[in-house]
């Protein structure tokens, strides 16, 4: 008799669990504003529209490049604004962060009235440089003479909300960026920002994935104290999930010693192929995180972690981690879902 294969793991619904009954079943009555999105296609915008709006998400930002938003923008109208970036799937082609970037820069704020554009400074960010045509060493620096170049002009256009991927997990320095001589030390990555967050001090800066420390509060907690221009969002939900369920009670207490300066974003990337993966990944990223903020959940999240694989070999691959609510009250609510985007970033 043939052996029979157990069903593959669903990597977005490991618990077999029915998001639309559980969306419903949220505590938190009220719009949900999400800062941080990568929508990236007619199809997966609809979809992503529909999912978004089933966890009270009234109000969406996202990145793509310039080509593709004007696609999205046909589809979602006013209900998704768009955040300037360069055409990352472009970078192979000469141009793309350099005379392009400046003019998709122009492009983004007068086609379709983008307010907030974002510079993306991972430490791969040197590899990337390296296999771009046209860029040096060193390019795609947070604060090399490309970049500062596009922050004077996005400044003179009137962007006044500039956003940043500063770092990366901790999983990752120690392993894909273990050559500290190469990719720097994860403390190294903040020099530059805290000198633009002095230099550009009448802009606000968003630093995305809770900074790119959720692993360090009291480090986080540390630039907004130094910097009253700087907010973060809580974008990247493995990311978020994994390391804020350690320590559910210190994340609570962050974000009420932070009013208006946490926002709620996820970092869903609504691409065509996430679109063929049907709508639960789009729905486990809204499920966890909003269950993370307004509950006290004790659990296992649903969706699987690689990085707990990667740090540990002896972990399964589908290994998902902890999902430990911080339950959040009502107004911390409304401030983290709603509010702190509409002062920094009044509906247009």
């Amino acid at each position: 008799m043939a052996r029979e294969h157990p069903p593959p793991v669903d990597p977005a619904n490991t618990l077999g669990l029915d998001y639309r009954e559980l969306a419903a079943a949220l505590p938190f009555r009220g719009p949900v504003s999400d800062v941080h999105t990568h929508v990236t296609s007619r199809g997966a915008a609809e979809l992503y529209l529909e999912v978004a709006s089933r966890f009270g998400v009234d109000r969406t930002l996202t990145m793509t490049g310039l080509a593709k938003a004007r696609e999205v923008h046909a589809v979602a109208g006013d209900r998704i604004e768009f955040i300037c970036v360069p055409d990352f799937l472009e970078r192979k082609t000469p141009g793309t962060f350099t005379t392009r970037w400046l003019d998709d820069i122009r492009g983004f704020r007068e086609e379709l009235g983008s307010r907030v554009i974002k510079f993306w400074a991972a430490p791969r960010a040197i590899d990337l440089a390296e296999e771009t045509p046209g860029l040096g060493p060193g390019s795609m620096a947070l604060d090399s003479p490309l970049r500062l170049e596009g922050m004077r002009l996005a400044y003179d256009l009137g962007y006044r909300v500039f956003m940043t991927h500063v770092a990366d997990p901790d999983t990752w320095f120690a392993t894909k960026y273990g050559d500290a001589a190469r990719y720097g030390t994860k403390a190294q990555q903040y020099e530059p920002l805290e000198r633009l967050l002095d230099a550009f001090h009448d802009v606000t800066w968003i630093g995305a994935h809770m900074s790119g420390s959720p692993e360090n509060l009291d480090f986080v907690q540390g630039l907004l104290d130094r910097h009253p221009n700087y907010v973060v969002d809580t974008s990247a939900a493995k990311w978020q999930v994994r390391e804020l369920s350690k320590h559910p009670e210190a994340t609570a207490a962050f974000i009420r010693r932070n009013p208006g300066r946490v926002l709620f974003g996820t970092d869903i990337v609504a691409s065509e192929q996430m679109h063929q993966m049907g709508e639960d990944l789009f729905a486990s990223r809204y499920w966890v995180l909003r269950t993370l903020f307004e509950t006290e959940h004790r659990g296992k999240s649903p969706i699987v972690d690689p990085d707990l694989h990667m740090v540990d070999p002896s972990v399964p691959e589908d290994a998902t981690p902890d999902l430990n609510g911080c339950g959040l009250e009502q107004a911390v609510l409304e401030l983290l879902y709603r509010d702190a985007l509409e002062t920094i970033l009044p509906r247009p």
